[in-house]
């Protein structure tokens, strides 16, 4: 399996981590509000076909840069210059949730800029009736039920792990601070652009027919966190979207169903348009 390093990578507002691997056609993953990255399975499948850049985004782990990114027009300038530096004109582009977001708000403003889109459970949609849960307020235990189909995962275990030693100290000051600090540090950088207005910027529905590049929507059967009324809007807003479930998977489909998920991504990519428009 492609091996997948990790460095630090000059940007317009500092210095951020950036994974990258494999070879051939650039393929740009964007990661939800749990920072997701280390150890995942998902980045080495991707970079056994694709020339794979995972950045982590400013405020989530060793990346500078938080204080000058206040909304989501920020977001899109962060990554335009991003892909500049990197010298990718128009990779292919794939997020989950908060990252799905990202990329969406990049489709609509430069469509350009991408060969084609990959959105995983995303959010940036306000839907009438179908919110998308807290993320900021609920405890560890809470959000693994969201997270995770099987509770048995490893990282679904610690977290419920981290729930009972919450439970047990009786305060956030008594946790260690090793194993807080990483999880309060991301969900801080995460409520700069998903705060207020919650995970979704109003106007985004509406300038979703802008994307023109080829678009899958992937839907985790099991994801509890954003209904699925998210996705199916993403799917009948972007032209000639394909819309896909992930079965026995929930929000971390990546983390649950790397390989599946990775030959779900690579099948669409690799479809020439003509294909997949008229079969």
């Amino acid at each position: 399996m492609a091996d997948i390093t990790l460095d630090l990578f000059e940007t317009e507002v500092g210095k951020v981590q950036l994974r990258r691997g494999g070879s051939g056609d650039p393929l740009v993953y964007l990661h939800s509000a749990a920072g997701e990255g280390e150890g995942l399975t998902f980045l080495n499948e991707l970079a056994e076909h694709y020339s794979v850049y995972a950045p982590i985004f400013p405020g989530f782990n060793e990346s500078e840069g938080i204080e000058q990114i206040d909304d989501m027009e920020d977001v899109v300038f962060y990554l335009l210059d991003l892909l500049d530096r990197l010298a990718l004109d128009a990779p292919n582009v794939v997020g989950l949730s908060l990252g799905g977001w990202m990329a969406a708000e990049l489709a609509t403003r430069y469509p350009d800029r991408l060969s084609s889109l990959v959105l995983i459970n995303p959010a940036g949609l306000y839907i009438e009736g179908e919110p998308i849960k807290d993320i900021f307020g609920r405890s560890p235990a809470e959000m693994a039920k969201d997270l995770f189909v099987d509770q048995a995962h490893p990282v679904a275990q610690m977290m419920n792990q981290m729930d009972r030693a919450m439970s047990d100290a009786g305060s956030l000051k008594d946790i260690p601070f090793e194993l807080i600090a990483p999880q309060l540090k991301s969900m801080a950088a995460a409520a700069r652009i998903g705060w207020n207005p919650y995970l979704h910027n109003p106007k985004l529905r509406r300038r979703l027919q802008r994307i023109k590049v080829p678009t899958l929507i992937v839907r985790a059967e099991s994801d509890t966190l954003i209904p699925a009324a998210h996705t199916r809007a993403y799917a009948d807003e972007i032209p000639g979207a394909e819309l896909v479930e992930v079965a026995n998977a929930a929000h971390m489909v990546v983390m649950e169903h790397p390989a599946e998920l990775a030959a779900i991504i690579q099948k669409f990519v690799t479809t020439p348009s003509a294909s997949r428009t008229s079969g």
